[in-house]
This record gives structure tokens, sequence and C-alpha cells, in this order.
């Protein structure tokens, strides 16, 4: 679900500059997309910006709201089963969003909202769901947690040299 928002959702393609790239594949994105009707990739966006929505609400507290609003407007019914619990909907066009919240739904029923965000580093705001022990992922990826703290060091460094015939600052 991760890649498949960072891939289609207006923001993350907006900030790094893929507004104008061609989707990817959604089956190469969704690993159970086979089940899903073909959709167009308005459809597409539409659901990858909906669950986007969750993500960066949950850092204010607020992916519940959005998972909400999500939620409605998919429609997911349950349904029990000998198996347990499934989901169904009236249309084939809201099989996405409504798989996409009855994910993130289960994955707010068994994890606390602040593991759900968007990167911190600069020129980057992809998505991440944080599965760590601690609980305190900030960055969508080891590139972006590598990259900003190379940036951290290079302003550290530019700012730490003196001039000619100064001491180095302690």
């Amino acid at each position: 679900m991760v890649e498949f928002v960072n891939e289609y959702a207006d923001r993350p393609r907006a900030v790094a500059g893929e507004q104008e790239m061609p989707y990817p594949d959604a089956a190469e994105v969704l690993t159970w997309s086979g089940r899903l009707p073909v959709l167009a990739a308005g459809d597409l966006v539409a659901a990858a910006n909906a669950a986007y929505r969750v993500f960066s609400s949950a850092p204010d507290g607020r992916a519940f709201e959005e998972l909400n609003a999500l939620l409605r407007s998919a429609r997911p019914s349950p349904v029990a089963t000998e198996s347990g619990l499934r989901w169904t909907v009236d249309a084939p066009g809201e099989v996405l969003p409504a798989a996409l919240a009855t994910c993130l739904l289960e994955w707010l029923m068994n994890h606390e909202q602040a593991r759900l965000g968007t990167c911190e580093a600069a020129k980057c705001v992809d998505v991440y769901a944080d599965v760590s022990p601690a609980g305190r992922r900030r960055f969508c990826s080891s590139t972006c947690l590598s990259r900003h703290k190379v940036a951290a060091y290079r302003r550290r460094s530019s700012g730490s040299r003196g001039q000619p015939g100064e001491p180095e600052p302690s």
C-alpha cells in the first residue's frame, strides 16, 4: 500500500518532480491487484490521494478522521464468513478505495497512528508505515535518512569553520 500511495498520489509525485512521468503498472505496485477491476489512472490517483491524507494527518492525530472519511466514501460492508470477516462493495470502482481503507483500518487497530507518517527529509513527502521496534521512524527510506544526515553534517561543518587564526569552536 505504501508503495502504491507513493507512486500514484499527487503530492509525492509533485515533490519528486514526477508529474509528467508515466504511472507504473498498478499490477506491479499492488500485489493483490489481480482481484481488482481495471481502473483508469484518475481512479488510481484519487484512491492514492485519499490514502495519502490518512498518512499525512497521522502526526497531527487526525488519521482516524481521514480514515473515516475514506471509509464513508468507499462504503465497504463487512460480511462474516466461516473463515473470518471480509469486506464487500457495491460497485467495482469502489474496490480499491475500500481495500486501501480496510488495510489502513487494520493497521490503525493494531498500531498507534503515530507510526504512520510522511518523510521528513528535504524534497520528499513519501509515506511510510513504521514497523520498527522503537516506533520512531521519521523517513520513508534509509536513502532519505542518509541524505538528511549528510546535509545536517555539511551544515554543521560549513558553520563551524572559523576564520584563519581563530580557534575551532568547542
